[in-house]
């Protein structure tokens, strides 16, 4: 890969600095994979030596951590335990671990090197300095492909996992896999996982109705992105959760995300409390309600009614600039009268009168003026205004309300399909598979 301006100076700046002096083991790999672990069980190891080869040698950096709100030091200590005993009688050089005749697995281990993680910055780092070394090594030509794929410990990945980045567009930046969670010993956690996932299909379906340029999934076990694109945003964000959201949605501004399709990665339904937020502090909270199916997880479908018209109202108004344009191009989408005053009232809140002010000084064109628009207007302002729309009147609904309500937002369904078939059909819908 060749490289580029950004590239070398995230190597100079912004690569985590014990990784500076990092020379990749004697090897040479076609994929990289990178996994944070935490107070994972040596049959990890297992599910990973079963990784496709996508055509080539796969290298995957497992980056063990610990939180210093965990003061227990033998967290990590069966899986480094398990990670050192492949080593016995291996002529690989130290921390190179051979998985299966095409697999090789480096055990990068924080915990151990420089003590836990500051709670504050948990997994956000984890994958920072693990996606920091694979950029290192494919600078130095270590890993032939330009790709990072970011995994989770909990993954099974398909046959084609690699296989697919080789055929997408030269400037794509990111690629989004298709997943699934799949059941596990416990049913209550089963259901509650379903439920969770449903709602960020649910959310995704509500920003494509709206046409926002940002749905996509945001799920770091989903995730592949090219290193220079990653060199460009300056990498994960070090935080304790949402670090995959802030690194799509950064990437989403320099070029392009494929949704892929296809086989889902298969995600395995399980108690977790790695983060501070996410799958599973959400699955928790949803199995602690103690009727799951009763509980208000999704947003109501009149937030992304009033994100459709706030879009399509955009375009005009680098023209119509008179204080009442707005109110004007949004009584075109005939918004009831309730919804259309708060969506003027969350826009106004959000800022929107000054960011089109500079929307049209730097954006002369009409499609100029739209890409100023939406770098403004990204991800998490997406977000924001949904919550400000929710907050004003129109509050999260459960999944059995969904059926009175206006837009419908699921794929070609009956209104009284269970939340399983409903699974099935949303992954028809997108042109995923089991």
């Amino acid at each position: 890969m060749p490289h580029s301006v950004a590239c070398a100076r995230y190597l100079q700046r912004h690569i985590e600095p014990a990784l500076i002096n990092c020379e990749p083991p004697a090897g040479h790999w076609r994929n990289v994979l990178v996994i944070p672990a935490y107070r994972e069980a040596p049959e990890l190891l297992q599910r990973l030596a079963k990784l496709p080869s996508g055509a080539g040698r796969v290298l995957v950096i497992l980056v063990l951590n610990r939180p210093d709100s965990d003061p227990d030091c033998n967290a990590n200590t069966p899986l480094r335990k398990a990670c050192n005993a492949l080593a016995a009688g291996s002529t690989a050089p130290p921390l190179l671990h051979r998985l299966n005749e095409y697999t090789d697995l480096y055990l990068q281990d924080l915990d151990a090197l420089t003590g836990p993680t500051p709670a504050a910055q948990g997994v956000g780092l984890a994958r920072k300095a693990g996606c920091d070394l694979a950029f290192r090594w494919i600078m130095q030509g270590a890993i032939a492909s330009p790709w990072i794929n970011s995994g989770d410990a909990d993954a099974l990945y398909p046959p084609d996992y690699f296989l697919q980045l080789d055929t997408l567009p030269a400037q794509t930046a990111a690629a989004i896999y298709p997943f699934q969670h799949i059941p596990g010993p416990d049913d209550s956690c089963n259901l509650a996982t379903a439920l969770y996932e449903l709602r960020l299909h649910h959310y995704r379906l509500g920003l494509e109705f709206a046409a926002s340029p940002y749905a996509l999934h945001t799920l770091g076990s989903c995730l592949a992105f090219k290193a220079n694109h990653y060199a460009q945003v300056r990498g994960f964000p070090k935080r304790a959760g949402g670090e995959d959201f802030y690194l799509l949605n950064k990437l989403a501004k320099i070029g392009p995300i494929a949704k892929l399709s296809g086989r889902c990665v298969d995600l395995q339904s399980r108690h977790s409390q790695r983060a501070p937020f996410g799958t599973g502090p959400a699955v928790a909270a949803i199995n602690a309600n103690g009727h799951p199916l009763q509980q208000a997880l999704y947003y109501h479908p009149a937030c992304f009614e009033a994100l459709r018209c706030l879009l399509l109202a955009i375009p005009a108004l680098q023209q119509d600039t008179d204080h009442c344009a707005l109110h004007r191009q949004l009584q075109v989408c005939a918004l009831e009268a309730d919804l259309l005053s708060a969506t003027i009232a969350v826009a106004e809140t959000l800022g929107l009168e000054q960011a089109l002010q500079h929307c049209r000084v730097h954006g002369k064109t009409p499609a100029q003026f739209l890409r100023q628009f939406h770098q403004w207007f990204d991800a998490f302002r997406t977000l924001k205004f949904v919550h400000g729309i929710r907050d004003a009147g129109w509050p999260a609904q459960e999944l059995s309300q969904l059926e009175r309500l206006s837009p419908w937002l699921w794929p070609g369904t009956d209104a009284k399909t269970g939340h399983e078939a409903l699974r099935c059909v949303i992954r028809q819908h997108w042109g995923w598979t089991s």
